[in-house]
């Protein structure tokens, strides 16, 4: 899967309270933005894609909050350097 179709699976999977609840946070995003899906949905999309270090690596890079949380629970945590565990 390549990041751009998780982006368009998380748009699709949006949740309008969760991002009311997001723009609430207003600075405190720290810029990123959200679709609002909760850990519990987030985590059986996750399931679904499966393990991919490097689809990890490439949603980390995006501004999407959501996106950024896959790439947690998608990533191989054999592979992961320290440095990337920091950051």
């Amino acid at each position: 899967m390549k990041p751009s179709e998780v982006i368009a699976l998380l748009e699709r999977e949006r949740d309008e309270r969760g991002m009311r609840n997001w723009e609430r946070l207003g600075e405190g995003t720290g810029g990123m933005r959200s679709f609002g899906i909760g850990l519990t949905r987030l985590r059986k999309l996750a399931a679904g894609i499966g393990r991919d270090p490097a689809l990890a690596r490439a949603l980390w890079e995006s501004d999407v909050y959501d996106a950024r949380v896959i790439a947690l629970l998608v990533d191989d945590p054999r592979t992961m350097t320290p440095e990337q565990a920091e950051r």
